[in-house]
């Protein structure tokens, strides 16, 4: 047990129990319902031109939450890591020998913990298939959202939504004349503006096409 300990907690190893940890108390956290799996606890600006859904196909990571991921990756990197400075880090010794024994062994660590989680993923994304088979752009027209800003002049805005959990900020478009603290309806994504055609919720709700 003090053998175990005492890799753990010393370098390279203590770098991968810190994120491990991390995690832990996230999903320890997300059990008491404070966070939500899909959409995090804070604010999340929705880019679609931010290509991280292609990075994790290159991956070999899509198809599963993030927070999964990640905890997977941390967990595979920190094994290796762990078994790494076991096998060979007495063999070194302690001063800079081992310092870089370690600068050598995170990076390799994670590629490693990368190609082990694109494996331990594959069986898990069909229990994930049913919440991603709409992108989120379609996933949230129809949802009600408040006017945090809106320019009369050029039509544009923000707004905020909260959907599942999820805290999403918007931008918006709108020939009507919104203020802040509005209530709108997305109605359409328009993909050339990344933004949301809005409503106000008052007409969307009395069939109105304004």
């Amino acid at each position: 047990m003090a053998a175990f300990l005492a890799i753990t907690f010393s370098f390279p190893t203590v770098v991968f129990t810190i994120l491990l940890a991390v995690a832990v108390i996230y999903w320890l956290i997300s059990l008491l319902g404070l966070v939500d799996l899909d959409g995090g606890d804070g604010d999340i600006d929705i880019d679609p031109s931010a290509d991280v859904g292609g990075l994790m196909v290159t991956l070999g990571l899509q198809g599963v939450p993030l927070p999964l991921v990640l905890t997977l990756l941390f967990l595979s990197s920190w094994l290796l890591a762990y078994f790494a400075d076991l096998l060979f880090g007495a063999a070194l010794g302690g001063g800079w020998g081992h310092v870089v024994f370690g600068l050598l062994v995170i990076p390799g660590a994670l590629f490693a913990g990368l190609l082990v989680t694109s494996v331990l993923v594959r069986p898990l994304r069909p229990l994930f298939r049913r919440a991603y088979k709409r992108p989120l752009q379609k996933q949230v027209i129809g949802t009600a959202c408040v006017v945090l800003a809106f320019n009369e002049s050029t039509g544009k805005g923000r707004a905020e939504a909260h959907r599942d959990g999820a805290h999403l900020i918007l931008q918006i478009r709108s020939d009507a004349s919104l203020a802040r603290r509005d209530r709108v309806v997305l109605v359409e994504y328009l993909s050339d503006q990344q933004a949301y055609w809005v409503m106000p919720e008052a007409d969307f709700l009395s069939g109105s096409a304004g």
